[in-house]
């Protein structure tokens, strides 16, 4: 069973800066434990991102990477709106 963090947002401003840092963000996740996958979409306005984690210790020790937790403080600068949504793959 697998853990899913969906986040999805209305975007602002994606510049250049943004790219990188969420490059960034990207590889430190692949390198937590428990992660399984991440994908990313733009679909017109609207980003989506799926990642999948093994379990929910997982995702809560991603929630309080540095990396992650400076990109919440931000993500103003770079989206309109967001909603996150964690489902959990063992119900």
């Amino acid at each position: 069973m697998t853990y899913k963090v969906i986040f999805i947002a209305k975007i602002k401003n994606l510049n250049s800066e943004y790219e990188q840092y969420n490059n960034e963000l990207y590889s430190s996740a692949k390198d937590l434990p428990g992660f399984i996958d991440i994908e990313s979409e733009q679909i017109d306005d609207i980003e989506i991102t799926i990642s999948s984690w093994k379990t929910k210790d997982d995702v809560i020790s991603w929630s309080k990477d540095p990396k992650h937790l400076e990109a919440k403080k931000r993500v103003y600068e770079w989206y309109d709106w967001i909603k996150g949504i964690h489902v959990d793959g063992t119900k």
